[in-house]
């Protein structure tokens, strides 16, 4: 009797034991999977989020989409058409006799073509010579006054020459 009672104490301490064992393997596995499943959760949440404010942004964007058009018409109004630039040089010209000054113009290179996000322009070569006041005046009518025409000078040079002075510049002009 005092042996099956003691071997009823072993099974059930093994039974007990084993119990905890199994009981903490279970808990242990089921910590892995929650922890896979809050990694899971976090990454989604951070996917709608993002999501969420990519819909915002176009919902802004559309919204303001009838704006633009105000702003591309202001554009077009201030960019002339490629074809347009053929006026340019009768411009300038009409431009130095109103400021004294005799110029010689010419387009260099081959024109760049615009696309939705930029102006297109095309190079040109400008010189031009007469007194200091009237160059400078005409200059600055040419790249800062130009009625309908957006101009950029990259580089200009300005020497004496004789009683005046000539100016050789370097720009582009921009077109839509």
């Amino acid at each position: 009797m005092f042996e099956n009672f003691r071997r009823t104490i072993i099974w059930g301490i093994a039974f007990i034991a084993g119990s905890i064992i199994a009981s903490g393997a279970l808990v242990y596995w089921l910590f892995l999977k929650l922890d896979g499943e809050a990694v899971k959760i976090a990454l989604d949440r951070d996917t709608i989020h993002s999501n969420s404010q990519l819909i915002e942004g176009l919902a802004n964007i559309k919204s303001t989409a009838s704006e633009t058009g105000k702003y591309k018409q202001a554009l077009d109004t201030l960019l002339p058409a490629k074809d347009e630039l053929v006026n340019f040089s009768g411009w300038l010209d009409g431009l130095s006799r109103a400021r004294n000054v005799s110029e010689s113009f010419s387009f260099q290179g081959n024109a760049v073509e615009s696309s939705k996000s930029e102006a297109g322009y095309v190079g040109f070569s400008l010189d031009a010579s007469g007194a200091y006041d009237n160059l400078i005046d005409f200059l600055k009518d040419v790249e800062f006054r130009a009625p309908r025409y957006l101009v950029g000078f990259d580089s200009f040079d300005i020497k004496r020459d004789g009683s005046g002075y000539r100016v050789s510049v370097r720009g582009k002009v921009f077109f839509r």
